[in-house]
């Protein structure tokens, strides 16, 4: 059994002081299959693309149905790949060429790591939903003032929802609850158990309990990236959990790569919309689903939530979108004014 850690970040929330004085949760998580291999040690090069990311269903598909090896003799790149959580340390030490986190930790990666970056296409929109205990009366967060709320980081989805829920409520995590810090995958559970009595969850690490029912979402279900469209950018899919970002200098000298790696996710996209289902039987443990009730539950809730996008690339008109949630972070003291939006590529509806 693995515990699963979360991206870091260097840019910190206000909460994180309530966070600091809270009591730490540490819980055992599920176990996590990774892609397979050490990090690649090479320099970079031409026509070999060094890919860090975590486990990842899509990824794992991609490589045993021989995706990957179709894309390489058809391309004529070769893509190395890296199993690992720390997508942020091997980025720093020179060791991949494009990693994936959320795009609004961009500017937290670039001051970590002191590289310019640039995001060159998007995968998945930030999923984390607020829950409760189903018995819980509540009908917003602003309802539970000075309880305890779980969450899984200070940073990630949680800046998006401290941003949220000062435009909506005029709340402040740090000041209006009692921030707890739990285990990605235990935060329903302590939830269910009356240990905490709300938490900031991803709902594939809640399908056990929101199946039984111990639990509810608030907001009708939505996550915060619907809830960001519905509120900030009518008709957007973001902001993105995960975004595909690269060294700028490696893109600025390697335009072939970039156009295949996209290539190679637009085809990986494809296959999830084709085959979520079997994508879901198949690696039960990147949805820490294990019962076939509980499985069933995952499928069906994905067909009803998807987070993932169809198109990997996209055009200046989403990347302004996308940008707009830095402006709502700023606006509502989440982050500094000093924090600049990040460098976007887009190449749909753009010559190749």
């Amino acid at each position: 059994m693995q515990e699963v850690p979360v991206r870091r970040s260097t840019r910190t929330i206000r909460a994180a002081v309530a966070v600091a004085a809270a009591a730490m949760v540490t819980l055992t998580a599920g176990c996590s299959a990774g892609l397979g291999g050490p990090a690649s040690s090479r320099a970079a090069r031409d026509g070999v693309i060094r890919f860090t990311f975590a486990p990842d269903p899509i990824w794992d598909y991609m490589n045993e149905t021989g995706i990957v090896d179709e894309w390489q003799r058809e391309s004529g790149y070769h893509i190395e790949t890296s199993a690992t959580w720390d997508e942020f340390g091997l980025f720093a030490g020179g060791h991949a060429d494009i990693i994936s986190t959320a795009s609004f930790e961009v500017p937290g990666l670039e001051e970590q790591t002191q590289r310019e970056t640039v995001i060159i296409g998007r995968y998945n929109a930030e999923r984390s939903r607020i829950l409760v205990r189903a018995d819980d009366p509540a009908q917003t967060l602003a309802d539970l003032k000075g309880k305890r709320l779980g969450v899984f980081t200070t940073v990630s989805g949680t800046l998006v929802w401290s941003a949220l829920l000062k435009q909506m409520h005029d709340v402040n995590l740090a000041d209006d609850y009692q921030v707890i810090v739990a285990d990605i995958q235990n935060l329903s559970n302590l939830l269910a158990r009356g240990e905490i009595d709300a938490c900031i969850c991803y709902p594939d690490l809640s399908a056990g309990d929101l199946r039984e029912g111990s639990v509810r979402p608030l907001y009708d279900g939505k996550s915060s990236a619907e809830l960001f469209a519905e509120l900030d950018a009518p008709g957007h899919d973001g902001p993105m959990g995960n975004v595909f970002v690269a060294r700028k200098d490696w893109v600025d000298g390697h335009p072939g790569e970039v156009s295949a790696f996209l290539d190679l996710w637009e085809r990986g996209l494809g296959e999830w919309q084709r085959h979520r289902d079997d994508m879901i039987e198949r690696y039960p443990q990147h949805f820490a689903v294990e019962t076939p009730e509980d499985i069933a539950f995952m499928k069906d809730y994905v067909a009803q939530h998807d987070w993932v996008v169809d198109d990997v690339r996209f055009d200046q008109k989403w990347a302004e979108d996308e940008s707009s949630i830095f402006d709502l972070m700023r606006e509502t003291g989440v982050i500094g004014d000093d924090v600049t939006d990040p460098q976007f590529l887009p190449t749909r509806g753009v010559h190749q």
